[in-house]
C-alpha cells in the first residue's frame, strides 16, 4: 500500500509540469500569426532581397588549377613558301652553245677575196681583181691587173661584172644592157654608189634570163683606171684609160646587137 500511495504521488507531481510545457509550445505559433498580419517591428524585419541582373560570366581572376581548362589552340596554317629565283652565284650556270663565229673577210671566190690576198702581199699597192659571169656558164674564177675574164672566140655574153680596188679611194660603174625592144642598149637606171677600197662592186645580173651587157662604164677616186676589150665580130682593141672621178672610162658598144666577150683591167 505505501508503495502504490508513492506512486500516485510521483504522477500527481507531474502532471503540473506537463501542463506548463504545453502553454509554452503554443506562444511561438501565436508569435507567428501575428508576423504574418503584418505587425513585426520594422527592425525584426528581415532585408530584401538583392536585385540580380543578366551578366556574362567573368573569369576569376586567379582560377584554381583544377578549373583552369586551356582551350585547344587550332594550329597555325603552314605558310606556302615560293621558291625563290636561283641567284647567279648558286644556281648552275647554263651550258654555253658554241658560238658561231661571224665570218671575217670578203666572202670566198669574190673580187674582194681575191684583192684581199695581193693586200696581204702589197698592202700599199694598187689594184684591181674581177670577174665575170659568163651566161650559160656562171661566175668565173677572179681575176686581178691587165688579166683576161669572159671568153674570147666562143660567142658567150657576159650578164653581170664583180670588181674591187685597193688604195685608188673606191669605184663606181654603171652596166649598159641589151635591149630586145630596140635597136640601142639602154644604160641601167643609175651608177653605183661608191664603193670603198677593198669591197665588192657589181653592176648587171647573174638571174637566169637576165639581159647581157653590151658594155660597161667606171671610173676609180684617184689615179686612172685602163681597159682592153674582146668585141665578139673582132679582136683585141688598144688599151684606154681614164683619170679619176668625175671622168670615166668605157668598154664595148652602144650597139645593141653586139657585145664585148672579154675584158682586162688595170689601175
Amino acid at each position: 500500500m505505501l508503495a502504490a500511495a508513492a506512486i500516485v504521488g510521483a504522477v500527481l507531481i507531474s502532471v503540473p509540469f506537463l501542463v506548463a510545457g504545453q502553454d509554452d509550445d503554443r506562444k511561438p505559433e501565436k508569435d507567428q500569426t501575428q508576423n504574418a498580419a503584418g505587425t513585426v517591428l520594422d527592425a525584426q524585419r528581415p532585408p530584401a532581397p538583392e536585385t540580380y541582373t543578366s551578366e556574362s560570366p567573368k573569369p576569376s581572376v586567379k582560377p584554381s588549377k583544377k578549373e583552369t581548362v586551356k582551350p585547344s589552340v587550332p594550329s597555325a596554317p603552314k605558310p606556302v613558301v615560293v621558291p625563290p629565283s636561283p641567284s647567279p652565284s648558286t644556281s648552275k650556270p647554263a651550258e654555253k652553245k658554241p658560238e658561231k663565229k661571224a665570218a671575217t673577210g670578203p666572202p670566198p671566190g669574190t673580187a674582194a677575196a681575191a684583192l684581199a690576198g695581193l693586200a696581204k702581199s702589197d698592202p700599199q699597192g694598187r689594184h684591181i681583181c674581177y670577174r665575170a659571169f659568163v651566161s650559160g656558164q656562171g661566175w668565173q674564177s677572179a681575176v686581178c691587173d691587165g688579166t683576161m675574164t669572159g671568153t674570147a672566140g666562143q660567142g658567150k655574153k657576159i650578164t653581170a661584172l664583180n670588181i674591187a680596188v685597193g688604195n685608188v679611194e673606191g669605184s663606181s660603174a654603171n652596166a649598159l644592157l641589151h635591149d630586145g625592144g630596140s635597136s640601142s642598149a639602154k644604160w641601167a637606171p643609175s651608177w653605183t654608189a661608191v664603193v670603198g677600197d677593198g669591197k665588192n662592186n657589181y653592176i648587171g645580173s647573174s638571174k637566169p634570163g637576165a639581159p647581157f651587157l653590151t658594155g660597161f662604164a667606171m671610173n676609180v677616186g684617184k689615179g686612172n683606171v685602163c681597159h682592153t676589150a674582146k668585141m665578139q665580130n673582132g679582136g683585141w682593141g688598144q688599151q684606154f684609160c681614164k683619170n679619176g672621178r668625175p671622168e670615166y672610162m668605157f668598154v664595148g658598144t652602144t650597139d645593141n646587137n653586139n657585145w664585148f666577150e672579154a675584158v682586162k683591167l688595170t689601175v
